[in-house]
């Protein structure tokens, strides 16, 4: 069995890559697999692939393609849209959805995008134990939510821009740019997958330094959970 994770940027793969004891890298074109065991004999393969649903959606093809992986999980930061969610809270899917498809002259609802479901549902067996994982970090066990993820290739940071996303998902938790179309892809593989995102900024202000400043600290709580939940596959 091999777990595959996907993150966007090199800040959200460094946390994983220093916890692995030895890996492989593997480039194709600006994509980069590293191939690796954990601690406790899983096997993994950890994908860099660049920011936005195009890239996010080649490299979960890739992934499953070439490695056959059983699981495929999304770590990496997000911008918040529900109240009472703060910088560093961790919020995991039970669903993920576009909040820029717009189809909706063709009888689609907004952010569905055309010939999907509205909604991909993650896994239950990996939303459920991603709950108890996160319970056995004390640093996390208290901030962890769980709802809808939703994307877009957006960098929201406006309450203009939030207020949009919210009219139309109304239950988004977090916003970020990979997690639907890897959703979609690996639900048309019939591939498990769940997206775990920490918040990084609250997507409502111009708030790029905010951003910049969280990336670190808020990649490293998206994967000390991923890395606790692999455990248990």
């Amino acid at each position: 069995m091999k777990i595959g994770i996907i993150c966007a940027m090199d800040e959200e793969t460094e946390y994983f890559l220093s916890k692995f004891d030895k890996y492989e890298k593997k480039e194709f074109g600006s994509t980069i697999f590293y191939e690796a065991t954990t601690n406790e004999g899983k096997e993994v393969v950890l994908a860099r692939s660049g920011i936005g649903k195009c890239t996010a959606a080649a490299v979960t093809a890739m992934m499953i393609c070439m490695y056959q992986v059983s699981y495929v999980i999304n770590s990496g930061i997000a911008g918040s849209i529900a109240k009472g969610l703060h910088i560093g809270d961790l919020v995991f899917s039970t669903k993920a959805a576009y909040h820029d498809a717009d189809f909706t002259a063709f009888g689609y609802k907004k952010g569905q995008m055309a010939g999907q479901e509205l909604y991909f549902n993650a896994n239950p067996e990996l939303i459920a134990k991603a709950e108890i994982a996160a319970m056995t970090i004390p640093e996390i066990k208290d901030k962890v939510k769980k709802g809808l993820v939703v994307s877009g290739d957006q960098f929201i940071n406006s309450p203009e821009k939030k207020q949009a996303i919210i009219d139309t998902h109304s239950d988004a938790m977090v916003t970020e740019c990979e997690g639907a179309p890897i959703a979609q892809i690996a639900n048309s593989f019939k591939v498990p997958f769940i997206i775990i995102r920490s918040v990084s900024d609250s997507s409502c202000e111009n708030e790029i330094d905010t951003y910049e400043f969280n990336v670190k600290s808020a990649s490293e709580t998206s994967a000390k959970l991923v890395l606790s939940l692999i455990k248990m596959l």
